[in-house]
């Protein structure tokens, strides 16, 4: 047994020191219930008890697919003291696939889930014990209780895992790529959660919003009361955004920890309705670059000593790196010209960050090691082959992501591997361009695309304009920000979108394959 080890199950245990202490607040259309330490232990202890009877042994691997806050905490705590493995999975498209790499022997969900279950055949043949949550009595598969029996009888102890022992298996969004089943021992999560504690640094009575559901589940171990608004877990985008600010302002919340796509709803109804948000002392970003135009428009809600960082990561090592807006906005590069891309900061304390395969400007694949990362996909031999590398210092994780390690030790990303638009003889970084274009006036987003084979793409600039601006006006201004850049002339179409396709996690990630088959369906024809 490891000291790391010991580090999740002494968090846990530490729930025990104030049990009355407030854990988890959920909201539901503005209904809020209240979940204390000691009702959240004992409610992990009786749903411990019931997978126990539902057939539930060590080393089974437990799919969990609920967007309660309460139950998913529950539920994975308890999956956990019984040397089970929860998987946390999205209900997707591919969950059939992603369900027949890993092999389940058990499925946990709400109605929705097992609906899915047994519509389109979601964990057959492997999955022998499907337990359903919530209240809905209408569901194939038997009622699983997460509830905290009554009463305040001794609070339960809770096993003690190895720090080799496999925890948990986290599905990436699939937004870059086809999703992949990470794998998190005892090591890593709590690495991830000593890393997380440094970036939050928790005092008493601070208040976590989480943004994001598994960031609710991890709130307790953090030792901070976490409030999960009521997010469209299946569009975050569309959350309506007096769920999040209202939590915000009746639970005094001091930290928040969501997406870009959070985060601008969040500002905008703030600016919308000139609200404040007075207690709020940190917002942490993460799930795409923070970009300085959204770090404005929250500076103006919160006070101004309030600190705003920028998280960069993945779900194979989260936290990497993080940057304040205001190093942010004064960090300049010193690599070539037009090379510039995003500062992402400096690893953090134990992370190591190496450039792969660097060109002669210093450009390569951003690779981290360190106690975050983790050590391999499940049943995905192939995808480990291809992305990790064994070294003295444990496993390197290859991100996909491309960037640069400048003199001060600091990351800059220019953007994905895979989305590099390559021409004849050259390549262009989506980052490079973005990063300028972005900033226009009028403008939402922009996205670099490459349309065709690679080796002879068509670089094509897609606009997202704003609801209340010009569009002719907005393009101009685009030009405009592109004047005197290096690869402004390299850029063959300037195409505005509606809106454009984001990855379903985070509402954040722009689509880029989708949308550079929209843009070579409106270019179709057109003479190159």
């Amino acid at each position: 047994m490891t000291a790391t080890a010991l580090n999740v199950t002494a968090r846990l245990s530490r729930l025990a020191e104030q049990p009355e202490a407030t854990a988890l607040i959920s909201c539901r259309k503005q209904t809020d219930r209240t979940v204390h330490r000691g009702e959240l232990l004992r409610g992990c202890h009786a749903t411990a008890q019931a997978l126990r009877e539902a057939g539930v042994l060590p080393g089974h691997k437990a799919v969990v697919m609920t967007r309660d806050a309460y139950d998913l905490t529950a539920v994975t705590y308890a999956l956990c003291s019984l040397g089970a493995v929860p998987v946390l999975i999205e209900p997707r498209a591919e969950v059939g696939r992603c369900l027949k790499e890993i092999a389940p022997d058990v499925l946990i969900g709400e109605p929705l889930a097992h609906l899915g279950r047994r519509a389109r055949g979601w964990g057959r043949p492997h999955v022998r014990i499907a337990l359903v949550t919530g209240r809905t009595p209408l569901a194939p598969g038997r009622r699983l209780t997460t509830q905290a029996p009554d009463g305040s009888g001794p609070l339960p102890r809770l096993a003690e895992p190895t720090g080799d022992d496999l925890a948990m298996i986290a599905f990436t969004s699939g937004s870059t790529g086809r999703p992949r089943g990470a794998e998190y021992r005892y090591t890593t999560l709590a690495g991830q959660l000593d890393a997380l504690t440094g970036l939050l640094t928790p005092r008493a009575h601070d208040v976590l919003l989480a943004g994001f559901l598994p960031v609710a589940m991890l709130g307790p171990l953090l030792d901070l009361t976490t409030v999960a608004p009521a997010v469209n877990h299946l569009a975050p985008a569309r959350t309506p955004p007096r769920e999040l600010v209202e939590p915000i302002l009746r639970h005094s919340v001091t930290k928040i920890l969501a997406s870009p796509a959070v985060l601008t709803l969040i500002a905008a109804h703030c600016a919308r309705h000139g609200i404040t948000l007075p207690s709020v002392r940190q917002i942490l970003s993460f799930g795409a670059p923070l970009r300085t135009r959204l770090a404005d428009a929250l500076r103006k809600a919160v006070p101004d000593d309030a600190e705003l960082l920028s998280v960069y990561g993945a779900t194979e090592c989260l936290p990497v790196s993080a940057i304040t807006d205001h190093d942010l906005r004064t960090a300049r590069p010193r690599p070539p010209a037009g090379q510039a891309g995003t500062c992402l900061g400096r690893p953090l304390p134990g992370l190591h960050a190496r450039i792969l395969d660097a060109d002669a400007t210093g450009l390569g694949e951003i690779s981290v090691c360190g106690p975050t990362v983790s050590p391999a996909y499940h049943a995905q031999p192939e995808a480990d082959a291809a992305t990790k590398i064994e070294t003295n210092r444990g496993v390197l994780h290859r991100t996909g992501d491309l960037g640069r390690l400048d003199d001060q030790g600091r990351l800059w990303f220019l953007g994905r591997r895979a989305h590099l638009v390559t021409t004849s003889g050259s390549s262009l970084t989506t980052e490079d361009v973005e990063i300028v274009t972005d900033t226009a006036p009028g403008v939402s987003r922009t996205a670099l695309v490459g349309v065709g084979p690679a080796g002879s793409q068509l670089p094509v600039l897609c606009v997202e304009v704003q609801p209340s601006a010009d569009r002719a006006t907005a393009l101009a201004a685009v030009r405009a920000a592109l004047t005197g850049h290096p690869a402004a002339h390299r850029i063959g179409a300037l195409l505005p979108h509606p809106g454009f396709p984001t990855d379903p996690r985070h509402n954040s990630k722009i689509d880029r394959p989708r949308l550079a088959a929209w843009a070579a369906k409106r270019l179709r024809g057109r003479p190159r």
